[in-house]
């Protein structure tokens, strides 16, 4: 029988697999501080350096997202490890 690639233990892909949960974690609580609609069209978030970056799939969602930063930047205090300074908004064409 065949394995899949996920069967065998690889620390390269530990470690990718454990960087998706924290990003989802992340995604988790910036969704938690945002109302029910703008938090559907929040797709994607990620820590970079002191910088959150924010996904979302319409400049409409972008510029509403905008008002939530002190609130975003509260819920995720406790849970990075170095502290983020700023966020930034993205689009995703889908």
């Amino acid at each position: 029988m065949f394995k899949s690639v996920l069967e065998f233990h690889n620390q390269t892909i530990d470690k990718l697999v454990s960087e998706i949960d924290q990003q989802n974690n992340l995604l988790a609580l910036v969704k938690g501080a945002l109302p029910k609609t703008l938090a559907e069209n929040t797709l994607h978030c990620v820590v970079h350096g002191t910088t959150l970056l924010i996904y979302t799939n319409a400049a409409v969602w972008s510029s509403q997202l905008r008002f939530y930063e002190m609130a975003i930047l509260d819920a995720i205090s406790l849970f990075v490890i170095s502290p983020v300074k700023r966020v930034q908004i993205r689009l995703v064409k889908q």
